[in-house]
């Protein structure tokens, strides 16, 4: 693989070092940054699901130091549409590598696996994954090719191949982490665009 460089000119051509510099990037975000960013990525977000055929979302719901997912899952659910949500816990008789989803109501959820919220609404296995007509996955990176890296633990990549191969996946990024090139292993599977607090931009 011939070497990167990352955003601040150092090199770097493996997806640690990039998961290592965009976690320090996003540590120094204020709360009040993050917060204008989570009201563009609401607006943007809802804006463009709205205005499309789609009725169910798959989404994941954010901790503090992700994109904040929290305001446009309660819009598009407000608006009528199904949104499911990643259950990480055992309590559905599905193991980490094969998580089940979860029905989204505002103000529905609760505590799972490591904080990460999940809903408490109606549980679906794995393949109810294959409901959804949109999926939104986090990310601490995109590039310009579709190519996302995220925190490391290859979830997003096996719960993909649950979906209907015609729906589009979005990752969630700030405009500022949409980069030309990312280092990629063969088993990624890529995105279709970036959703970002400005906007949608279409990848690949």
């Amino acid at each position: 693989m011939s070497s990167l460089l990352l955003p601040d000119g150092s090199p770097g051509d493996s997806k640690r070092a990039w998961r290592e510099f965009g976690r320090r990037r996003r540590a120094g975000v204020g709360a009040q940054q993050h917060a204008v960013r989570e009201a563009g990525w609401a607006q943007t977000g809802s804006r463009r699901i709205l205005s499309s055929e789609v009725s169910t979302v798959a989404l994941y719901l954010s901790l503090p130091d992700e994109p904040g997912t929290g305001q446009l899952a309660d819009a598009l659910a407000r608006a009528g549409l199904r949104v499911l949500a990643p259950v990480l816990t055992d309590r559905a008789g599905h193991g980490l590598h094969d998580p089940a989803w979860g029905l989204y109501s505002p103000g529905q959820t609760r505590p799972g696996l490591w904080g990460i919220p999940e809903p408490m609404g109606r549980t679906l296995p794995a393949e109810g994954l294959g409901q959804a007509d949109l999926v939104i996955c986090s990310a601490l990176w995109a590039d310009r090719e579709g190519h996302r890296v995220g925190t490391g633990g290859g979830w997003y990549d096996r719960a993909l191949a649950w979906r209907r191969s015609e729906v589009p996946v979005w990752a969630m990024v700030d405009d500022s982490e949409v980069v030309e090139l990312l280092p990629r292993d063969s088993w990624d599977i890529p995105v279709d665009a970036a959703l970002t607090p400005t906007g949608l931009t279409a990848l690949g």
